[in-house]
């Protein structure tokens, strides 16, 4: 799924980039716990570390995993409901391994351009989507990942993406883009959530 392309160092190893994702799951957890999202609400933290340009966010809906699953893996759909995002598509190499190829305009202010993806996906089906940058056009390195923690009242969705943009100026931006960027993916996503649900129940519900 689409991280919400902020503005792509020499690309990690897939053990890195595992490690990594495992640091940022911990850093959600001692930073949500604390402060948990009140439903319906996007939360967003920026990583505060110098040289660090990594961002987390989380929301709730009271809907359950599979609804969140059927919007976050709508991947070649993506452009009808996340603004940024001008091409959007899933295909499997011969490997069977799942990519997904994007171009999104991201920037702050004056400064806004196409950045360029191609995302290798791995699925937990309904649980969680990794993935990481595998072209390096415009990132050193970009990978992230989302979580569905089902809970007694639907589902928590949390969210977290380490990037280092090639751009020396989109590097000194990075952080306000990323955050920016991150937090205008997540209400578009949980709006699409909550749309559909409720466009299905007004099928089942006439």
């Amino acid at each position: 799924m689409h991280a919400g392309v902020a503005l792509a160092r020499k690309p990690a190893s897939r053990t890195a980039g595992h490690l990594r994702v495992a640091r940022w799951a911990l850093t959600l957890a001692l930073l949500f716990t604390a402060a948990p999202a009140v439903a319906g609400d996007v939360t967003i933290e920026v990583d505060p570390r110098e040289g660090v340009c990594a961002v987390y966010g989380a929301f709730h809906v009271e809907l359950s995993p599979q609804a969140v699953w059927t919007v976050l893996t709508d991947y070649d759909h993506i452009p009808e409901f996340v603004h940024s995002m001008q091409s959007s598509l899933a295909k499997r190499d011969s490997a069977g391994r799942l990519h997904v190829v994007q171009t999104a305009r991201g920037g702050l202010f004056l400064f806004h351009k196409n950045v360029h993806v191609v995302l290798e996906i791995e699925e937990q089906p309904e649980r969680r989507i990794g993935f990481r940058d595998t072209l390096g056009k415009d990132f050193e390195h970009y990978v992230g990942e989302w979580r569905l923690d089902p809970d007694s009242t639907g589902t928590r969705v949390s969210y977290a993406l380490d990037a280092a943009p090639r751009s020396a100026l989109s590097r000194s931006l990075c952080r306000r883009v990323l955050k920016k960027t991150a937090e205008d993916l997540l209400v578009q996503v949980r709006n699409e959530i909550l749309r559909r649900e409720s466009e299905d129940t007004h099928l089942e519900h006439p």
